[in-house]
């Protein structure tokens, strides 16, 4: 992958502003203000040397920092962040032009989502430096449509503005991170194995893969969970595919807990395997990998060949994945976590099915 810098990117954006600079001033003293012109005009000329990134929004802060080429995000341990969204993020306010003068009495930021602090989600505040310096720090509050436009304020000032354009801060880790982890092509998956249950798949001779339960052992955790018909049946369903779309919400270094046996299946697939250590932290379950490739397997070309965009399945380098996520855990999204849980939470007095073992037919993806 390529490394980039926030220079290249904006470097033919500040040749652009040209003469059109508008003077922005340090202090408390309002900035002049000619409507069109480019809201803050020497922030493309200066993005090369931005190398720390913070955002807040509802009480919660979001810092990324850049070392050498790489920008990271500091508040999630240093994990490699997204250059596409950090340019986004700079480009999108570089580009932002005066639309209109709005007020400048302090008492009335609120109903323009421009008061700070604000713990109630409607406005948000972006700060970048070099070094030590602050290139900028504004407050973004509510957004409005046609023209599409966005109310905002220098933190240094009282004074108020119309903008026309607008910018998303996002605190949310996902957003700054490559936040797919997984996207396993249906009938990459062979086998299951999960707290002494075991989901066995067959493809047959017209390319689908059928999976049943071959065995149910002791349970690895000693509970009064049983693996019941219901449960079995909820399993057969699920699991199998939990691989099919993997996501992160956060992501942080690795503690090096016990994982919890009773959520932590370990998949065999055509290609390789994948062991998922599920930890228990509070409400949250967070994951780390042990994955390794087959020797012999078929090769994973025709179907990698067919992704184009994130989310469609593909089959990963088992060595290059286990080195990339290998001292990280990640945070399953609630959805996620639900799924993994499923089976655990059915009452053991459900309604029972008529054949728990009746088989899930998947189309093979080869």
């Amino acid at each position: 992958m390529k490394t980039k810098t926030l220079a290249i990117v904006l470097g033919v954006a500040a040749a652009s502003i040209g003469g059109a600079y508008v003077a922005i001033s340090r202090g408390t003293k309002t900035a002049e203000f000619q409507p069109g012109d480019i809201f803050f005009a020497d922030l493309a000329a200066k993005s090369g040397s931005i190398d720390r990134i913070e955002l807040e929004r509802s009480g919660k802060r979001i810092g990324l920092v850049r070392e050498g080429t790489e920008w990271r995000l500091a508040t999630s341990e240093g994990y490699p962040a997204r250059f596409e969204e950090i340019k986004g993020l700079v480009s999108g306010l570089a580009g932002l032009k005066g639309d209109q003068k709005m007020t400048a009495r302090k008492e009335r930021h609120g109903e323009l989502a421009l008061a700070w602090p604000d713990d109630s989600g409607r406005g948000a505040r972006v700060q970048l430096f070099a070094g030590q310096d602050a290139v900028l720090d504004v407050v973004l509050g509510e957004e409005r449509a046609n023209p599409r436009a966005q109310f905002i304020r220098r933190g240094t000032e009282d004074q108020t503005w119309r903008v026309l354009g607008s910018v998303l801060v996002d605190i949310e880790p996902r957003r700054w991170t490559e936040a797919e982890l997984l996207a396993i092509p249906d009938g990459e998956v062979r086998g299951v194995m999960v707290n002494g249950l075991h989901i066995a798949g067959e493809e047959s001779a017209d390319g689908k893969i059928s999976y049943k339960v071959v065995d149910s052992s002791p349970l690895v955790v000693a509970t009064e969970f049983d693996w019941t018909p219901t449960r079995r049946t909820t399993a057969l369903r699920t699991m199998p595919s939990w691989l099919s779309r993997l996501e992160l919400d956060d992501v942080r270094k690795a503690k090096g807990g016990a994982p919890d046996p009773a959520i932590s299946p370990e998949f065999d697939m055509v290609r390789g395997t994948l062991k998922v250590n599920a930890v228990r932290d509070g409400d949250a379950v967070w994951i780390s990998f042990e994955a390794k490739p087959k020797d012999g397997a078929p090769s994973a070309a025709e179907i990698n060949a067919k992704k184009k965009y994130p989310g469609d399945p593909y089959v990963p380098d088992w060595t290059e994945f286990a080195a990339k996520h290998a001292g990280w855990e990640y945070r399953l999204p609630a959805w996620k976590q639900s799924s993994l849980d499923e089976a655990n939470k059915l009452p053991a007095d459900a309604a029972q099915p008529a054949d728990p073992n009746s088989p899930t037919v998947i189309p093979s993806a080869g």
